[in-house]
Protein backbone atom coordinates (compact mmCIF):
# COMPACT_ATOMS: atom_id res chain seq x y z
CA UNK A 1 0.00 0.00 0.00
CA UNK A 2 1.28 3.46 -0.82
CA UNK A 3 2.31 5.64 2.11
CA UNK A 4 0.33 8.89 2.00
CA UNK A 5 3.45 10.85 2.92
CA UNK A 6 5.59 9.25 0.19
CA UNK A 7 6.16 10.27 -3.41
CA UNK A 8 4.93 7.74 -5.91
CA UNK A 9 7.42 6.91 -8.69
CA UNK A 10 6.53 4.83 -11.75
CA UNK A 11 9.83 3.48 -13.03
CA UNK A 12 10.02 2.45 -16.71
CA UNK A 13 12.76 -0.18 -16.81
CA UNK A 14 14.45 -2.45 -19.31
CA UNK A 15 17.19 -1.78 -21.85
CA UNK A 16 18.00 1.08 -24.19
CA UNK A 17 16.31 1.40 -27.57
CA UNK A 18 13.17 -0.30 -26.31
CA UNK A 19 10.74 2.61 -26.70
CA UNK A 20 10.95 3.77 -23.08
CA UNK A 21 10.94 7.47 -24.01
CA UNK A 22 7.59 7.48 -25.78
CA UNK A 23 5.96 5.04 -23.33
CA UNK A 24 7.10 7.13 -20.35
CA UNK A 25 5.91 10.37 -21.95
CA UNK A 26 2.55 8.78 -22.71
CA UNK A 27 2.23 7.70 -19.08
CA UNK A 28 3.26 11.19 -18.01
CA UNK A 29 0.38 12.64 -20.02
CA UNK A 30 -2.18 10.71 -17.95
CA UNK A 31 -4.08 12.39 -15.13
CA UNK A 32 -1.96 13.43 -12.12
CA UNK A 33 1.31 12.16 -13.65
CA UNK A 34 4.45 13.88 -14.95
CA UNK A 35 7.23 12.43 -17.10
CA UNK A 36 10.73 13.71 -16.33
CA UNK A 37 12.88 11.40 -18.43
CA UNK A 38 15.99 9.58 -17.21
CA UNK A 39 16.52 11.25 -13.86
CA UNK A 40 19.71 9.28 -13.19
CA UNK A 41 21.32 11.51 -15.84
CA UNK A 42 20.17 14.78 -14.27
CA UNK A 43 23.53 15.30 -12.57
CA UNK A 44 25.73 14.57 -15.59
CA UNK A 45 23.72 15.74 -18.59
CA UNK A 46 21.48 18.29 -16.94
CA UNK A 47 23.56 20.14 -14.35
CA UNK A 48 27.00 19.15 -15.62
CA UNK A 49 26.62 19.42 -19.40
CA UNK A 50 23.63 21.80 -19.51
CA UNK A 51 21.90 19.84 -22.26
CA UNK A 52 18.42 20.69 -23.45
CA UNK A 53 15.42 19.93 -21.33
CA UNK A 54 12.46 18.31 -23.08
CA UNK A 55 10.85 21.76 -23.16
CA UNK A 56 13.60 22.93 -25.54
CA UNK A 57 15.47 25.20 -23.13
CA UNK A 58 18.94 24.57 -21.77
CA UNK A 59 18.76 22.88 -18.38
CA UNK A 60 20.16 25.92 -16.58
CA UNK A 61 17.50 28.13 -18.21
CA UNK A 62 14.53 25.84 -17.56
CA UNK A 63 12.36 27.39 -14.84
CA UNK A 64 10.91 23.99 -13.91
CA UNK A 65 14.24 22.36 -13.10
CA UNK A 66 15.66 25.42 -11.39
CA UNK A 67 12.63 25.53 -9.11
CA UNK A 68 12.93 21.78 -8.49
CA UNK A 69 16.57 22.12 -7.44
CA UNK A 70 15.81 25.10 -5.19
CA UNK A 71 12.84 23.32 -3.60
CA UNK A 72 14.88 20.17 -3.00
CA UNK A 73 18.15 21.66 -1.78
CA UNK A 74 17.78 25.40 -1.33
CA UNK A 75 21.12 27.04 -2.07
CA UNK A 76 23.08 23.87 -1.24
CA UNK A 77 22.66 21.82 -4.43
CA UNK A 78 24.88 18.72 -4.14
CA UNK A 79 28.02 18.57 -6.27
CA UNK A 80 26.80 17.15 -9.60
CA UNK A 81 30.04 15.37 -10.42
CA UNK A 82 30.19 13.66 -7.05
CA UNK A 83 26.55 12.51 -7.19
CA UNK A 84 26.97 11.22 -10.74
CA UNK A 85 30.05 9.24 -9.69
CA UNK A 86 28.20 7.73 -6.73
CA UNK A 87 25.20 6.78 -8.86
CA UNK A 88 27.42 5.26 -11.54
CA UNK A 89 29.27 3.14 -8.99
CA UNK A 90 26.02 2.02 -7.35
CA UNK A 91 24.26 1.03 -10.59
CA UNK A 92 26.93 -0.71 -12.67
CA UNK A 93 26.27 -4.17 -14.06
CA UNK A 94 28.57 -5.74 -11.49
CA UNK A 95 26.21 -4.59 -8.72
CA UNK A 96 23.35 -6.64 -10.18
CA UNK A 97 24.18 -9.96 -8.41
CA UNK A 98 24.28 -8.21 -5.04
CA UNK A 99 20.94 -6.59 -5.75
CA UNK A 100 19.40 -9.96 -6.62
CA UNK A 101 20.36 -11.61 -3.33
CA UNK A 102 17.15 -10.18 -1.92
CA UNK A 103 14.06 -8.38 -3.11
CA UNK A 104 15.08 -5.05 -4.62
CA UNK A 105 12.03 -3.45 -3.07
CA UNK A 106 13.29 -4.36 0.41
CA UNK A 107 16.94 -3.32 0.08
CA UNK A 108 17.90 -0.02 1.68
CA UNK A 109 19.75 2.46 -0.52
CA UNK A 110 23.02 3.99 0.75
CA UNK A 111 22.18 6.81 3.11
CA UNK A 112 24.22 9.41 1.18
CA UNK A 113 22.24 8.68 -1.99
CA UNK A 114 18.89 8.52 -0.22
CA UNK A 115 19.60 11.97 1.19
CA UNK A 116 19.94 13.27 -2.39
CA UNK A 117 17.21 11.27 -4.13
CA UNK A 118 14.33 11.62 -1.67
CA UNK A 119 14.14 15.44 -1.73
CA UNK A 120 14.68 15.50 -5.50
CA UNK A 121 11.64 13.37 -6.31
CA UNK A 122 9.57 15.13 -3.64
CA UNK A 123 10.43 18.45 -5.29
CA UNK A 124 9.53 17.16 -8.77
CA UNK A 125 6.11 16.19 -7.45
CA UNK A 126 5.63 19.47 -5.62
CA UNK A 127 6.74 21.75 -8.46
CA UNK A 128 4.79 19.86 -11.13
CA UNK A 129 1.71 19.59 -8.94
CA UNK A 130 1.46 15.90 -9.86
CA UNK A 131 1.45 13.01 -7.41
CA UNK A 132 2.97 10.42 -9.77
CA UNK A 133 6.49 10.89 -11.17
CA UNK A 134 7.36 8.88 -14.30
CA UNK A 135 11.09 8.07 -14.48
CA UNK A 136 12.46 6.26 -17.55
CA UNK A 137 15.96 5.62 -16.17
CA UNK A 138 15.65 1.94 -17.21
CA UNK A 139 18.43 0.33 -15.14
CA UNK A 140 17.07 -2.18 -12.58
CA UNK A 141 19.91 -1.24 -10.25
CA UNK A 142 18.74 2.38 -10.25
CA UNK A 143 15.17 1.21 -9.68
CA UNK A 144 16.47 -0.67 -6.64
CA UNK A 145 18.06 2.53 -5.32
CA UNK A 146 14.74 4.33 -5.60
CA UNK A 147 12.81 1.45 -4.04
CA UNK A 148 15.26 1.45 -1.13
CA UNK A 149 14.98 5.19 -0.56
CA UNK A 150 12.71 6.21 2.34
CA UNK A 151 9.94 8.50 1.17
CA UNK A 152 9.58 6.93 -2.29
CA UNK A 153 7.00 4.32 -3.35
CA UNK A 154 8.07 2.63 -6.58
CA UNK A 155 6.02 0.82 -9.22
CA UNK A 156 7.90 -0.85 -12.07
CA UNK A 157 6.84 -0.97 -15.72
CA UNK A 158 9.11 -3.52 -17.38
CA UNK A 159 9.32 -2.61 -21.07
CA UNK A 160 10.63 -5.32 -23.40
CA UNK A 161 11.50 -5.12 -27.08
CA UNK A 162 12.66 -7.86 -29.46
CA UNK A 163 16.44 -7.98 -28.80
CA UNK A 164 17.22 -8.05 -32.52
CA UNK A 165 15.25 -4.86 -33.07
CA UNK A 166 17.04 -3.24 -30.13
CA UNK A 167 20.45 -4.37 -31.41
CA UNK A 168 19.68 -3.03 -34.88
CA UNK A 169 18.66 0.31 -33.38
CA UNK A 170 21.91 0.50 -31.37
CA UNK A 171 23.84 0.23 -34.65
CA UNK A 172 22.11 3.16 -36.29
CA UNK A 173 23.67 6.59 -36.45
CA UNK A 174 21.32 8.88 -34.55
CA UNK A 175 21.95 12.55 -34.01
CA UNK A 176 21.49 13.99 -30.54
CA UNK A 177 19.02 16.83 -30.45
CA UNK A 178 19.99 18.08 -27.02
CA UNK A 179 23.72 18.68 -27.46
CA UNK A 180 24.99 17.84 -30.95
CA UNK A 181 26.97 14.86 -32.18
CA UNK A 182 25.76 11.26 -32.32
CA UNK A 183 24.10 9.04 -29.74
CA UNK A 184 26.02 6.07 -28.36
CA UNK A 185 26.30 3.03 -30.62
CA UNK A 186 26.80 -0.58 -29.54
CA UNK A 187 27.80 -3.82 -31.23
CA UNK A 188 25.38 -6.75 -31.28
CA UNK A 189 27.26 -8.78 -28.66
CA UNK A 190 27.22 -6.00 -26.07
CA UNK A 191 23.62 -5.12 -26.89
CA UNK A 192 22.43 -8.73 -26.57
CA UNK A 193 24.40 -9.38 -23.39
CA UNK A 194 22.99 -6.31 -21.65
CA UNK A 195 19.48 -7.09 -22.96
CA UNK A 196 19.61 -10.46 -21.23
CA UNK A 197 21.20 -9.21 -18.01
CA UNK A 198 19.01 -6.15 -17.46
CA UNK A 199 15.71 -7.77 -18.43
CA UNK A 200 16.34 -10.91 -16.39
CA UNK A 201 17.57 -8.84 -13.46
CA UNK A 202 14.60 -6.50 -13.45
CA UNK A 203 12.07 -9.30 -13.61
CA UNK A 204 13.79 -11.39 -10.96
CA UNK A 205 14.13 -8.46 -8.57
CA UNK A 206 10.41 -7.69 -8.71
CA UNK A 207 9.16 -11.24 -9.25
CA UNK A 208 5.87 -11.75 -7.47
CA UNK A 209 5.46 -8.09 -6.58
CA UNK A 210 2.02 -6.52 -7.14
CA UNK A 211 3.91 -3.36 -8.13
CA UNK A 212 5.34 -4.87 -11.32
CA UNK A 213 3.79 -4.95 -14.80
CA UNK A 214 5.40 -5.99 -18.07
CA UNK A 215 4.67 -4.55 -21.52
CA UNK A 216 6.14 -5.28 -24.93
CA UNK A 217 7.10 -2.38 -27.15
CA UNK A 218 5.55 -4.13 -30.15
CA UNK A 219 2.20 -4.28 -28.38
CA UNK A 220 2.32 -0.60 -27.51
CA UNK A 221 3.32 0.37 -31.07
CA UNK A 222 0.51 -1.62 -32.67
CA UNK A 223 -2.18 -1.13 -30.00
CA UNK A 224 -1.33 2.09 -28.14
CA UNK A 225 -4.76 2.70 -26.65
CA UNK A 226 -5.23 -0.85 -25.38
CA UNK A 227 -1.66 -1.05 -24.07
CA UNK A 228 -1.89 2.25 -22.23
CA UNK A 229 -5.19 1.16 -20.71
CA UNK A 230 -3.58 -2.05 -19.44
CA UNK A 231 -0.82 0.02 -17.83
CA UNK A 232 -3.22 2.63 -16.49
CA UNK A 233 -5.38 -0.05 -14.86
CA UNK A 234 -2.34 -1.74 -13.31
CA UNK A 235 -0.99 1.57 -12.01
CA UNK A 236 -4.33 3.08 -10.95
CA UNK A 237 -3.98 5.96 -13.42
CA UNK A 238 -6.72 7.53 -15.53
CA UNK A 239 -7.13 9.58 -18.69
CA UNK A 240 -6.39 7.16 -21.54
CA UNK A 241 -9.55 7.98 -23.52
CA UNK A 242 -8.72 11.69 -23.67
CA UNK A 243 -5.09 10.97 -24.55
CA UNK A 244 -5.31 8.62 -27.56
CA UNK A 245 -7.39 9.51 -30.62
CA UNK A 246 -9.10 7.15 -33.07
CA UNK A 247 -6.01 7.08 -35.29
CA UNK A 248 -3.91 5.83 -32.38
CA UNK A 249 -2.06 9.14 -31.97
CA UNK A 250 -1.03 10.08 -28.46
CA UNK A 251 -1.49 13.75 -27.50
CA UNK A 252 1.79 14.51 -25.73
CA UNK A 253 2.13 17.70 -23.67
CA UNK A 254 5.30 19.76 -23.37
CA UNK A 255 7.53 17.95 -20.90
CA UNK A 256 10.63 18.56 -18.81
CA UNK A 257 12.50 15.35 -19.55
CA UNK A 258 16.17 14.84 -18.75
CA UNK A 259 18.01 12.73 -21.35
CA UNK A 260 16.44 10.05 -23.51
CA UNK A 261 15.73 9.42 -27.16
CA UNK A 262 15.30 12.50 -29.40
CA UNK A 263 11.60 11.58 -29.54
CA UNK A 264 11.26 13.11 -26.06
CA UNK A 265 10.92 16.51 -27.75
CA UNK A 266 7.69 15.47 -29.52
CA UNK A 267 4.54 17.31 -28.46
CA UNK A 268 0.95 17.31 -29.65
CA UNK A 269 -0.79 14.43 -31.47
CA UNK A 270 2.05 11.97 -32.07
CA UNK A 271 1.65 8.91 -34.33
CA UNK A 272 2.74 5.66 -32.73
CA UNK A 273 4.13 3.29 -35.35
CA UNK A 274 5.98 -0.02 -35.21
CA UNK A 275 9.61 0.31 -36.27
CA UNK A 276 10.29 -3.10 -37.78
CA UNK A 277 13.05 -2.22 -40.23
CA UNK A 278 15.39 -4.69 -38.56
CA UNK A 279 13.35 -7.63 -39.90
CA UNK A 280 14.37 -6.87 -43.49
CA UNK A 281 17.52 -4.80 -43.11
CA UNK A 282 19.51 -6.45 -40.32
CA UNK A 283 22.47 -8.63 -41.25
CA UNK A 284 21.26 -12.21 -40.78
CA UNK A 285 24.48 -13.38 -39.17
CA UNK A 286 24.31 -10.59 -36.63
CA UNK A 287 20.65 -11.34 -36.00
CA UNK A 288 21.66 -14.95 -35.40
CA UNK A 289 24.27 -13.89 -32.85
CA UNK A 290 21.67 -11.86 -30.97
CA UNK A 291 19.20 -14.75 -31.11
CA UNK A 292 21.77 -17.16 -29.66
CA UNK A 293 22.78 -14.82 -26.83
CA UNK A 294 19.20 -13.97 -25.84
CA UNK A 295 17.55 -17.35 -26.47
CA UNK A 296 16.89 -18.12 -22.76
CA UNK A 297 14.42 -15.21 -22.61
CA UNK A 298 13.01 -15.07 -26.15
CA UNK A 299 10.24 -17.58 -25.53
CA UNK A 300 9.47 -16.19 -22.10
CA UNK A 301 8.72 -12.79 -23.61
CA UNK A 302 6.89 -14.22 -26.62
CA UNK A 303 9.50 -13.68 -29.34
CA UNK A 304 10.25 -16.33 -31.98
CA UNK A 305 13.74 -17.71 -32.46
CA UNK A 306 13.27 -17.47 -36.21
CA UNK A 307 14.50 -14.15 -37.59
CA UNK A 308 11.18 -12.84 -38.81
CA UNK A 309 8.81 -10.09 -37.78
CA UNK A 310 5.54 -10.87 -36.12
CA UNK A 311 3.11 -9.01 -33.93
CA UNK A 312 2.96 -10.42 -30.39
CA UNK A 313 -0.57 -11.22 -29.34
CA UNK A 314 -0.20 -10.55 -25.61
CA UNK A 315 -0.48 -6.92 -24.57
CA UNK A 316 1.01 -7.07 -21.10
CA UNK A 317 1.40 -9.35 -18.14
CA UNK A 318 2.27 -9.26 -14.50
Amino acid sequence: MTNADSVRVVFVGGTGRSGSTVVANALGALDDAVSVGEVRYLWERGIGENRLCGCGQAFADCPFWQEVLHTAYGTAVPDAGAVHAQLTAATKLRTLPRMLRGSAARREAPQELSAVLAPLYAAISAVSGKSVVIDSSKLPTYAALLAGTPGLDVDVVHLVRDPRAAAFSWQRKKAKNDQGGLMERRGVVKSATLWTAWNAGLERAWRGSPRYVRLRYESFATHPRQSLQVLADALALTGVDALVDEQGRVDLPTNHTVAGNPARMAIGPTPITLDNEWASAMDRREAGVVTALTSPLLGRYGYPRAVAAREPAELAGR
